[in-house]
């Protein structure tokens, strides 16, 4: 892949044709030496959010932008596309064709969706799998979601989605965008320059301002479109990977009891007291995690 640089925000970038468009991501560390992890955002975000978590890690670190998301252009006609298994799909393919060697995957709740799911499609590509709080529900829920009736009142009733639906869309300039998130909302406890960097990926120009990069359409979508089976993926997943997860979904100890007694080398840590915005929140704790997993897997 070509990797360019970003003079304006001192950062290295590569967009690679895909099916039907291109999948665009930021690069962070030695650029010169081969991918050690691949990074996939939260529903909404972008690569370029997680920069100050990423960027000291000092080895090679790819993270994406997914379909619908930042500069990534692949199409986004069909909202059956935001099933987080079809964003696996893609992140398969991309590993397949982009990626010479095995590499860790980390990624934030969509995202750490996107890795563990990936895990079980391209297993010879994949070392282990650090997941930032992966949205694991109920069956019941799953059951819901399974049917276009059962997302359809999701949509209306679910807090989560209902609100991403209503998001404001267009704004005058990146610097409007600031002002109207900074210290509100999900992004109350966001650090400046973490937000900055969010919303600079996160919006694209539009007629005589700028315009959300992910849809409020296409990012209400995944919150609902979620039937896949996580328990039982986190279960199988390699030896040695490392889930954080949090109360955002309530949470029952069950399956995480289930899961490490029939994988004992798998890592989960809960701590229902966090925010799910934590890995830039917490950024002293998701750097550690991500060293670790690194040291680990001779990464570093």
């Amino acid at each position: 892949m070509d990797i360019v640089y970003d003079r304006k925000l001192d950062i290295h970038r590569s967009k690679v044709a895909m099916l039907g468009g291109t999948m665009s991501g930021v690069h962070f560390g030695p650029i010169d030496a081969p991918v050690k992890m691949v990074f996939l955002h939260a529903n909404g975000f972008n690569g370029l959010t997680y920069r100050s978590i990423l960027a000291p890690l000092g080895v090679h670190v790819l993270a994406l932008d997914l379909r619908g998301h930042g500069r990534t252009t692949l199409p986004t006609d069909d909202l059956h596309l935001t099933s987080h298994t079809n964003y696996a799909k893609n992140l398969a393919a991309y590993l397949q064709a982009h990626i010479d060697g095995p590499v860790i995957l980390a990624g934030h709740s969509l995202g750490a969706n996107t890795a563990i799911i990936a895990a079980n499609m391209v297993p010879e590509k994949i070392i282990q799998i650090l997941a930032f709080d992966p949205i694991v529900l109920p069956m019941y829920v799953r059951l819901i979601m399974m049917s276009e009736t059962g997302r359809g009142i999701l949509l209306r009733n679910y807090p989560f989605a209902k609100n991403a639906g209503r998001r404001r869309e267009i704004f005058a300039s990146r610097e409007d965008a600031f002002k109207r998130y900074h210290e509100r909302g999900p992004f109350k406890h966001f650090p400046e320059e973490v937000l900055k960097d969010y919303i600079h990926d996160g919006f694209v120009e539009y007629a005589d301002g700028v315009r959300l990069a992910c849809r409020p359409k296409w990012e209400q979508y995944p919150y609902v479109h979620q039937g896949q089976n996580m328990k039982g993926r986190i279960a199988n997943l390699p030896a040695g990977s490392h889930i954080m997860i949090t109360d955002f979904v309530k949470q029952s100890q069950r399956w995480m009891v289930r899961a490490r007694r029939k994988n004992p080398n798998l890592r989960i840590d809960y701590h229902p007291e966090w925010d799910h915005f934590f890995p830039v929140t917490k950024p002293e704790i998701s750097v550690e995690a991500l060293r670790q997993i690194l040291v680990g897997s001779s990464g570093l």
